[in-house]
């Protein structure tokens, strides 16, 4: 049963070859990590199996944390179409997963997630990295994947725009 006094955000890096994904905690003025990981499909499997993995192992993960809303990276534009069609794909499980779920649903864009975690729209991929362990309290020694961290990045812009949202 969710508790509507406690925010528990699911923060999504869609893909359908590594999904990575974190759990987090609005806490008074804080955002505590709960956990986090990346769902790894089989590369020479057929692209549903790998969709019902992606299904599977995310239930489990909402199923186990009750989370309240999905903080979700928007698909940027791909010159691979293949790739950026299985990607919006990827995102469409995990959205009906969320609207299944009675999850709020918020989407943000690259160049928001990366302005909102180091303050600068264009930043590298490193720089949203360090500043997104940093913010947490994670190190590199925690050895958090890069799609978890560009999840756990999702949960920060989320966590910051929910924030700016109060006082306007």
């Amino acid at each position: 049963m969710k508790n509507p006094d406690t925010i528990t955000i699911l923060g999504i890096d869609p893909g359908y070859d590594r999904l990575g994904w974190a759990i987090t905690k609005i806490n008074g003025s804080k955002l505590q990590v709960i956990s986090y990981g990346c769902i790894q499909t089989n590369k020479k499997a057929d692209i549903f199996i790998r969709y019902e993995q992606i299904i599977t192992e995310l239930n489990k993960v909402i199923k186990d944390n009750s989370p309240n809303e999905l903080a979700i990276e928007n698909l940027y534009f791909s010159k691979n179409t293949k790739t950026a069609l299985r990607v919006s794909e990827s995102r469409g499980v995990v959205i009906t997963l969320a609207l299944e779920n009675k999850m709020r649903i918020f989407e943000y864009d690259p160049v928001t997630i990366k302005q909102s975690v180091t303050g600068y729209g264009k930043a590298d991929k490193k720089s949203v990295e360090k500043m997104t362990l940093m913010q947490l309290g994670l190190t590199n020694k925690d050895k958090v994947v890069d799609d978890a961290i560009d999840a756990l990045a999702v949960a920060v812009t989320h966590f910051a725009s929910r924030k700016i949202r109060a006082f306007a």
